[in-house]
């Protein structure tokens, strides 16, 4: 895996987590895949920030935010 660079944009984020999540699950790492989907969560709540779709409404899925 590679290791982010600082300053990274929050797309290149979600795109590593993917990865990583895809790799812990290859392994059967049942706690790092619980764990990057938090952290997966977290990027995607900002990103929903910084694009202006937060409108602090429940969406369909039951997650804040209309997306």
């Amino acid at each position: 895996m590679r290791i982010m660079r600082p300053g990274a944009d929050n797309a290149e984020a979600l795109a590593w987590l993917e990865r990583a999540l895809g790799h812990a699950r290859d392994r059967g790492q049942k706690r790092l895949e619980n764990l990057l989907k938090i952290v997966r969560a977290d990027v995607v709540f900002e990103m929903r920030i910084a694009s202006g779709a937060f409108d602090g409404k429940p969406s369909s899925d039951g997650e804040i935010g209309g997306g």
